[in-house]
């Protein structure tokens, strides 16, 4: 068996990286996205959002909330990608940053404006900016 230097095993680095660096990973990102993708939706939900358990943490982590009216827009902004082919999305809104999949109308991420400024968002294919 070949072993990486330090004579650990890719499942004990694994195994012995804290939690906190494995949650925030892009493959977190992407399965929570697939897995919002593959649940069925029926036509009384079709206009709803759907959050991540990745960008639900961000948001309680952060003191995020998301009064009713913001939580429309954000609707109104998965309709507007929907109807330009968007796929995934960065939605600027008041104070707050979130990147969404727009097919599976699920917010992937959020995060402040504040700890949005300066940073590179990749993967994505449009932004809307609401407010």
């Amino acid at each position: 068996m070949i072993r990486p230097l330090g004579g650990a095993s890719p499942a004990t680095q694994v195994r012995g990286t804290p939690a906190r660096e494995i949650a925030g990973s892009g493959f977190d990102n992407s399965l929570d996205a697939l897995l919002a993708r593959s649940t069925p939706q029926s036509e009384n939900d079709a206009r709803d959002v759907n959050f991540s358990r990745h960008a639900s943490a961000r948001m309680r982590s952060r003191g995020v909330e998301l009064p009713s009216e913001d939580l429309e827009a954000l609707k109104g902004a998965f309709d507007k990608l929907q109807d330009r082919g968007a796929r995934e999305s960065l939605v600027l809104l008041g104070d707050n940053a979130f990147v969404v999949g727009v097919p599976s109308r699920t917010v992937i991420t959020t995060m402040t404006r504040s700890e949005a400024a300066g940073n590179v968002f990749t993967q994505i294919d449009s932004t809307v900016v609401i407010r």
